[in-house]
């Protein structure tokens, strides 16, 4: 096989995966949490608190019973709004597709099939 073939090849999972439900429903999920101002900027608070609190803690430093609060109030906002629910469920469903995809192409280039039945790899394989 060409490297052209395998490219064209990549090109149509690449146009196959732009078209599953997977990624069509985390974009409208995404959307959602756009459109909405109160779950917009709980995620731009969240990921403000904890970047600082990463800067810090790469710094040496110890992070405060204030800030380790503050982070956990975030995530318990975040955990508790359904719209960001929703689209963590969605970005969770696109990460395993393609989880799935590198484990079938790891699969193909070890030339192995599933050592512990169809299950592990989606049914994909030649079990």
């Amino acid at each position: 096989m060409t490297t052209d073939e395998i490219i064209k090849m990549a090109f149509e999972l690449g146009s196959a995966v732009a078209e599953s439900d997977e990624i069509v429903n985390m974009k409208a999920a995404q959307q959602q949490v756009s459109a909405d101002q109160k779950a917009y900027e709980l995620i731009m608070q969240y990921q403000d608190a904890k970047t600082k609190a990463e800067n810090k803690l790469q710094d040496g430093l110890a992070l405060s019973k204030i800030e380790e609060d503050h982070l956990d109030i975030l995530e318990q906002q975040l955990n508790s709004n359904a719209i960001i629910g929703e689209m963590m469920s969605a970005q969770e469903k696109f990460d395993n597709l393609m989880q799935a995809i590198y484990f079938a192409m790891n699969q193909a280039l070890g030339g192995g099939g599933c050592s512990s039945g169809c299950d592990s790899c989606g049914g994909g394989c030649d079990c």
